[in-house]
């Protein structure tokens, strides 16, 4: 057998184990991943519950034993499943099931509830008449005892099908894959067999770094096929060293502005802590509590954004649209700068209906952030104005400040990317990455920033979202 058969051979084989390889990895990662979304999903829906079932315990709708007992449990679990796309129980210490949002009895098994009676939230998989169900079962503690608990039961019939979506999908590009890495194997070992020599001359400058050589060959025949090839590879070899400097550049002003965007939540967090201290009523602790754990989980979702990114080497922002109330929105981003706004003391009027526009909520967030900690940091203002309109397909939100404007001559530069201000100030008050960031935030959404500012009577941010999913929102995903 010819050497060039033996590394088509060889190339074939371990492509092969290869895909196989990634197919199994990519399907072992995406189930798992859904699985542990389902099951933060189920977890946070509990804390929700939890909260709900204290608050009609606080008031004294019910006692504790009644909530727990077959004659309210039932219209209970019914009550929190409604809008929701799984199925709730509740279970009393003795591990029975006293109440369910379904008439059937799903999953006899028990070892869940075992696990949540002793103290810990349990998360099992379990089939039943041939569909499998995420079960979820926590427990519900009250004045330092486990009064019950909850149980939710999820079909995991969408993930099943997701995942058959996604062999088939694998299967097919896999295929296509092999197919043009065998033709291009078999071509390469055709060719490594020529000239040699010539290559490996040519080969001794690359090892230098002198990619600018070129192999000068004045025949027609193979020989100068293999020289232009070569020379092709330099110039490519030289352009994609060039392509790296600007790659680390555009990595350099990812990171940047993700390790800005770090200190809101922070900011919330130790705010929102500091209330706590001055609470009186348990709801106001516990709304605090959840704007704590909220912000906490932002900032983490954040810190593993960042990771992922270092590990792919992919710096891009994800853009994930979807529809959302542009003022609920507003609502949830007031709430959580409250204990910032309130110690700066400045006032906020919110005008305008509620209506659904298409945006990435946490990204949008992210905007709403920054133009209003700008306010609060550096426009010295006492109110802030926020008005919502629709019109002609569109959602605007224009969020306007009673502070000490911008210069003229700064308006035009601000939305630019720090590395297009030659004299950009850094301090420890402002890097000057928060407004291009929004201007970057709101493209990728398919959506426009823009600023007005007079200044000594204050400025005016508008933002302009779409009703209907942007294309350019649609070719991201």
């Amino acid at each position: 057998m010819g050497l060039r058969n033996k590394m088509f051979i060889q190339h074939a084989v371990t492509i092969i184990m290869l895909l196989a390889a990634m197919y199994f990895i990519v399907n072992y990662t995406l189930n798992k991943s859904m699985i542990e979304r389902d099951t933060q999903t189920l977890s946070q829906y509990f804390a929700l519950h939890r909260i709900e079932a204290l608050k009609i315990v606080s008031d004294k709708k019910i006692s504790m034993n009644q909530l727990f007992s077959g004659t309210y449990a039932p219209f209970i679990a019914s009550h929190l499943s409604a809008n929701s796309n799984f199925q709730v129980q509740l279970f009393a210490p003795d591990e029975t099931i006293v109440g369910s949002s379904s008439d059937k009895e799903n999953l006899l098994k028990r070892d869940d509830i075992k696990a949540a009676l002793q103290g810990q939230s349990a998360t099992v998989i379990t089939e039943k008449d041939g569909t499998q169900f995420l079960t979820y079962s926590a427990p519900f503690w009250y004045e330092g005892k486990i009064a019950g608990g909850f149980r939710y039961l999820l079909d995991l019939s969408p993930n099943m099908e997701t995942l058959r979506q996604m062999r088939t999908w694998f299967v097919g590009a896999a295929a296509g894959c092999l197919v043009l890495s065998l033709l291009a194997s078999y071509s390469f070992a055709s060719f490594l067999m020529k000239p040699l020599h010539a290559l490996q001359r040519a080969l001794k400058r690359v090892s230098i770094g002198d990619f600018s050589s070129k192999i000068e060959v004045n025949t027609k025949d193979e020989i100068g096929e293999l020289a232009k090839d070569f020379n092709h590879m330099s110039n490519a070899l030289q352009h994609h060293i060039e392509l790296l400097h600007y790659e680390q550049g555009k990595q350099k002003a990812f990171y940047d502005n993700i390790t800005h965007e770090f200190k809101t939540p922070l900011t919330s967090v130790i705010g929102f802590s500091e209330l706590i201290s001055k609470m009186q009523r348990i709801e106001d602790v516990q709304e605090c509590n959840h704007y704590i754990r909220k912000e906490s989980t932002r900032l983490l979702n954040m810190v593993e954004e960042l990771l992922q990114t270092s590990l792919k080497g992919d710096e891009a922002w994800r853009i994930r649209p979807e529809k959302v109330d542009l003022g609920a929105l507003i609502t949830d981003t007031l709430r959580i700068l409250k204990p910032t706004l309130a110690k700066s003391m400045i006032s906020t009027t919110v005008k305008g209906s509620h209506f659904e526009v298409y945006l990435d909520p946490k990204r949008t967030q992210q905007v709403l952030f920054n133009i209003i900690d700008n306010a609060i940091r550096h426009s010295e203002c006492t109110h802030l104005h926020i008005e919502l309109k629709e019109k002609e397909g569109r959602g605007t939100l224009k969020i306007a400040d009673n502070g000490k404007g911008i210069p003229e001559q700064d308006q035009s530069r601000i939305f630019l990317p720090p590395e297009d201000k030659q004299d950009r100030v850094i301090t420890q008050e402002s890097h000057g990455l928060g407004l291009p960031l929004c201007k970057q935030l709101m493209e990728l959404q398919g959506g426009e920033v823009s600023l007005v500012s007079r200044p000594g009577k204050g400025t005016e941010v508008q933002l302009i979202f779409n009703k209907e999913m942007p294309m350019k929102a649609l070719l991201q995903n």
